[in-house]
């Protein structure tokens, strides 16, 4: 049960229709709103939840998705129902749903002090997440990609771990974001195919060197190990095993975590593991840097029912010195058969945006010996019913050229195998996007303020990707020197302080998501001759930086 906006929400600003924007929910964010911890009146707490988002942050609305109060209550947040986009984490705002404890829950010697979630807020979290999770197939266990994130991220996670650059939602919430995924998994009866180690699990152990753990309780299950990557043998101290305990003889697939932390540095491009199975010990080396916040797999492997399989990995590599090398959780699939192919997208790659009809697609196959039929699909929606491409290729082929004839804003891919006993075996889709089109852009209007200084306004539109940023340059009237003003901003209004008494000429330039950069207009798009003067008793919804 969830209480509307219509029953807490009263205030005519709350009923509008424009701007709303939707996505579909693949990850959960858990927030805290900072707010006091205890009230005779919490739906009143929303309401000024709701006043400061909407008027004193200038969002318009409420950034959370949802809200549960110490009882339990759940509130109805963002305007829009479901999948709607909200404003609360940034670049991850789409293809997120976010649910606020209403409280605070740092530590109790932190400033302001917090408190523990009571268990009636962290019963109802958990029923509202695992709403969520079933409706949208969601494996809380597992990380992806969001749209405008270049990292990859948990799919139930705190706010923290999208930028880390936040303690929400607070130490006491987010240290128990591991239980609460146990919580979500046991209601809604997951059955995940993978056998997860855990880097705190007895089947793992590592040598004495110096070992760095990230802060907020970064890393799969709130906790990870790093260290420094290092070229030289001899300045090579840090080394670590899991030793995955398989009861059933069989191949496995083997995939490794690196969370996306901060550590003031990036991460290594070659982490070089060694796993021994059955067959010996072969080495994989992987790019912790380009597939951070992701799980990795290193291929697959045949293990024994005992605990003598291995997969280690240690700090020297052969690429980078001083870069991060992750020990953190390691997890298996076993397969259903050792023949069966594993189909993998590698590029376009999820949340991709092409600026080119002409797209290479490339894919990797493990088995193809035991694939019948190997075959290409392209499609504008997530379940395949509207195809835009199916070509069949060969079977050990990995990559295919085709020219679209249009932009799209969204096309899903995969590569479907029939194998030798007939059953079909598909990669998990790609979202990408194709934008050809550059942007267009115009500084509109100017504002001029009592203190003499003005304030431009711009705006653009883009008909498939969408606007990424602005640039907005200046140069007084009959001067041939432009300034650079604001470069690569998201925001549509700045403050203007003119150096003298001349006019002013601005121009604006977007680029959206794609990378297209619109053409550098020939003339000024305005002037402050052509301000338009406000005086105290006018409103405008301007957003000054």
């Amino acid at each position: 049960t969830v209480i509307s906006r219509e029953v807490w929400c009263t205030d005519p600003a709350c009923d509008y229709s424009d701007g709303l924007e939707y996505e579909p929910v693949s990850h959960l964010i858990v927030h805290h709103t900072v707010s006091s911890n205890s009230s005779g009146d919490w739906a009143a707490v929303v309401r000024a939840i709701w006043y400061f988002h909407t008027f004193t942050r200038g969002w318009g609305d409420i950034g959370y998705n949802y809200l549960v109060d110490m009882n339990g209550v759940l509130y109805e947040g963002h305007l829009g129902g479901d999948d709607v986009i909200g404003t609360h984490a940034g670049g991850a705002n789409a293809g997120t749903m976010a649910l606020a404890l209403i409280g605070t829950f740092t530590e109790p010697n932190q400033n302001p002090p917090g408190i523990e979630p009571p268990s009636p807020m962290l019963d109802s979290a958990a029923e509202l997440l695992s709403w969520k999770a079933d409706q949208n197939d969601i494996d809380v266990y597992d990380a992806g990609y969001l749209p405008n994130i270049d990292w990859g991220l948990p799919k139930l996670m705190g706010h923290r771990d999208v930028y880390g650059t936040t303690v929400c939602p607070g130490d006491q919430a987010h240290e128990l974001l591991p239980s609460l995924r146990e919580e979500v998994a046991s209601r809604i009866q997951i059955d995940s195919p993978f056998i997860y180690v855990d880097e705190l699990s007895e089947a793992f152990s590592k040598s004495d060197g110096n070992w760095l753990t990230p802060p907020g309780g970064c890393g799969f299950n709130g906790h990870a190990y790093y260290t420094w990557s290092t070229t030289n043998p001899a300045d090579s101290t840090n080394w670590a095993e899991w030793r995955p305990d398989v009861t059933v003889n069989g191949a496995y697939e083997v995939e490794v975590y690196a969370p996306y932390c901060i550590t003031g540095r990036s991460e290594t491009r070659g982490a070089t593991y060694q796993v021994t199975d059955a067959n010996g010990t072969t080495t994989i080396t992987v790019n912790h840097d380009a597939n951070v916040g992701t799980w990795m797999s290193l291929g697959t492997f045949n293990f024994a029912a005992s605990n003598s399989n291995i997969v280690r990995l240690t700090d020297l590599t052969t690429t980078d010195s001083g870069l991060g090398v992750w020990f953190d959780a390691i997890r298996l699939r076993p397969l259903e058969q050792p023949s069966d192919p594993i189909i993998t997208n590698e590029w376009p790659s999820s949340g991709l945006w092409t600026p080119y009809r002409i797209v290479t697609f490339n894919w990797t196959v493990i088995n193809p010996e035991s694939v019948s039929e190997s075959r290409l699909e392209v499609a504008s929606d997530a379940d395949f019913s509207n195809m835009v491409l199916i070509e069949t290729v060969e079977n050990e082929a990995t990559s295919y050229t085709h020219t679209f004839d249009r932009d799209y804003a969204r096309l899903y891919w995969r590569v479907a195998v029939t194998t030798l006993d007939g059953r079909r075996i598909s990669s998990l889709p790609s979202l990408f996007g194709i934008d050809t089109v550059a942007p267009t852009s115009e500084v509109q209007a100017i504002y001029q303020l009592e203190d003499g200084r003005y304030v431009p306004v711009w705006t653009g539109s883009d008909a498939t990707s969408g606007i990424a940023s602005y640039t907005v340059d200046y140069w007084a009237e009959g001067d041939e020197t432009r300034t650079s003003w604001q470069s690569d901003t998201p925001h549509t209004s700045a403050v203007f302080t003119p150096p003298d008494d001349r006019i002013y000429w601005f121009i604006s330039q977007a680029t959206d998501l794609a990378g297209l950069v619109e053409p550098v207009h020939t003339v000024g798009d305005i002037s402050t001759s052509q301000a338009v003067q406000l005086k105290r008793v006018m409103f405008f919804p301007l957003n000054f930086r």
